[in-house]
Protein backbone atom coordinates (compact mmCIF):
# COMPACT_ATOMS: atom_id res chain seq x y z
CA UNK A 1 0.00 0.00 0.00
CA UNK A 2 1.89 2.97 -1.07
CA UNK A 3 1.22 6.60 0.93
CA UNK A 4 -1.55 8.04 1.32
CA UNK A 5 -1.40 10.02 4.62
CA UNK A 6 -2.01 13.10 5.24
CA UNK A 7 1.51 15.26 5.98
CA UNK A 8 1.73 16.73 9.16
CA UNK A 9 3.48 20.47 9.92
CA UNK A 10 5.89 19.99 12.31
CA UNK A 11 7.44 23.41 12.87
CA UNK A 12 9.58 24.25 10.23
CA UNK A 13 9.72 21.18 8.29
CA UNK A 14 6.74 18.71 6.53
CA UNK A 15 6.09 15.47 7.63
CA UNK A 16 6.94 12.83 6.08
CA UNK A 17 9.32 14.11 3.69
CA UNK A 18 8.46 14.15 0.05
CA UNK A 19 10.14 12.20 -2.59
CA UNK A 20 13.71 13.62 -3.42
CA UNK A 21 14.40 15.18 0.04
CA UNK A 22 17.67 13.95 1.49
CA UNK A 23 16.73 12.49 4.56
CA UNK A 24 19.12 11.65 7.56
CA UNK A 25 18.26 8.29 9.63
CA UNK A 26 19.83 6.07 12.62
CA UNK A 27 21.78 2.91 11.74
CA UNK A 28 24.02 0.64 13.90
CA UNK A 29 26.88 2.34 12.56
CA UNK A 30 25.26 6.08 13.69
CA UNK A 31 24.00 8.29 11.27
CA UNK A 32 23.16 8.14 7.44
CA UNK A 33 21.55 9.63 4.70
CA UNK A 34 19.89 8.88 1.61
CA UNK A 35 17.05 10.44 -0.95
CA UNK A 36 14.23 9.56 -0.48
CA UNK A 37 12.21 7.22 -3.37
CA UNK A 38 8.91 6.70 -1.85
CA UNK A 39 7.01 6.35 1.62
CA UNK A 40 5.13 3.30 1.51
CA UNK A 41 2.67 2.41 4.54
CA UNK A 42 3.19 -1.07 6.18
CA UNK A 43 1.30 -3.58 8.35
CA UNK A 44 2.07 -1.35 11.27
CA UNK A 45 4.43 1.94 10.35
CA UNK A 46 5.64 3.73 7.14
CA UNK A 47 8.71 2.84 5.56
CA UNK A 48 11.04 4.89 3.74
CA UNK A 49 12.60 3.64 0.54
CA UNK A 50 15.63 4.85 -0.46
CA UNK A 51 16.84 5.86 -4.31
CA UNK A 52 19.57 2.62 -3.44
CA UNK A 53 17.05 0.63 -2.31
CA UNK A 54 17.41 0.69 1.64
CA UNK A 55 14.44 0.36 3.39
CA UNK A 56 14.25 2.59 6.70
CA UNK A 57 11.47 2.61 9.10
CA UNK A 58 9.30 5.66 10.01
CA UNK A 59 10.46 5.52 13.46
CA UNK A 60 14.60 5.38 12.53
CA UNK A 61 13.98 8.68 10.61
CA UNK A 62 15.64 12.13 12.16
CA UNK A 63 12.42 14.35 12.53
CA UNK A 64 9.97 12.14 12.39
CA UNK A 65 6.72 12.73 15.45
CA UNK A 66 7.31 11.48 18.58
CA UNK A 67 6.02 8.97 19.18
CA UNK A 68 6.10 7.53 15.77
CA UNK A 69 2.46 6.36 14.31
CA UNK A 70 1.80 2.67 14.55
CA UNK A 71 -1.68 1.41 13.28
CA UNK A 72 -3.53 -0.78 15.78
CA UNK A 73 -4.26 -5.02 14.88
CA UNK A 74 -7.44 -4.36 14.17
CA UNK A 75 -6.52 -1.74 11.30
CA UNK A 76 -5.02 -4.33 9.15
CA UNK A 77 -7.51 -6.23 7.10
CA UNK A 78 -6.97 -10.08 6.53
CA UNK A 79 -5.92 -9.34 2.66
CA UNK A 80 -3.15 -6.77 4.14
CA UNK A 81 -1.71 -9.15 6.29
CA UNK A 82 -2.48 -12.56 3.75
CA UNK A 83 -0.19 -10.15 1.14
CA UNK A 84 2.46 -9.39 3.40
CA UNK A 85 2.52 -12.97 3.90
CA UNK A 86 2.93 -13.88 -0.04
CA UNK A 87 5.55 -11.04 -0.14
CA UNK A 88 7.54 -12.67 2.70
CA UNK A 89 7.04 -16.17 1.12
CA UNK A 90 8.18 -15.12 -2.49
CA UNK A 91 11.32 -13.62 -0.73
CA UNK A 92 12.19 -16.77 1.42
CA UNK A 93 11.96 -18.53 -2.23
CA UNK A 94 13.92 -15.88 -4.09
CA UNK A 95 16.90 -16.57 -1.35
CA UNK A 96 16.82 -13.17 -0.01
CA UNK A 97 19.00 -12.46 2.96
CA UNK A 98 16.48 -11.79 5.91
CA UNK A 99 19.30 -10.48 8.21
CA UNK A 100 20.38 -7.55 5.89
CA UNK A 101 18.59 -4.81 8.36
CA UNK A 102 18.20 -2.27 5.29
CA UNK A 103 16.61 -4.16 2.87
CA UNK A 104 13.03 -5.33 1.78
CA UNK A 105 13.07 -8.52 3.30
CA UNK A 106 14.26 -6.98 7.09
CA UNK A 107 11.65 -4.39 6.43
CA UNK A 108 9.05 -7.01 5.91
CA UNK A 109 9.69 -9.45 8.48
CA UNK A 110 9.77 -6.28 11.43
CA UNK A 111 6.46 -4.92 10.13
CA UNK A 112 4.81 -9.01 10.32
CA UNK A 113 6.71 -9.42 13.74
CA UNK A 114 5.20 -5.98 14.86
CA UNK A 115 2.08 -6.84 13.72
CA UNK A 116 2.15 -10.55 15.15
CA UNK A 117 3.23 -8.93 18.40
CA UNK A 118 0.49 -6.40 18.77
CA UNK A 119 -2.87 -8.98 17.38
CA UNK A 120 -1.88 -10.91 20.68
CA UNK A 121 -0.92 -8.49 23.05
CA UNK A 122 -4.28 -6.93 23.55
CA UNK A 123 -4.21 -6.16 26.92
CA UNK A 124 -3.70 -3.05 28.70
CA UNK A 125 -0.33 -2.03 30.28
CA UNK A 126 -0.85 -1.54 34.10
CA UNK A 127 1.55 -0.13 36.23
CA UNK A 128 3.55 -2.68 38.71
CA UNK A 129 1.62 -1.01 41.82
CA UNK A 130 -2.03 -1.09 40.22
CA UNK A 131 -2.50 -4.95 41.21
Amino acid sequence: MNSTAKQVGTGATIWPPEEGETITFKSDSGLKVGILKEVKCGLVWRDFILEDGRVIPEHRILGCPEPPVWRTADEISQDEREAAEGRLVMMAEAGLDPRDREQSFWAELNQYLAYTYLRFNRTEHKSPDAA
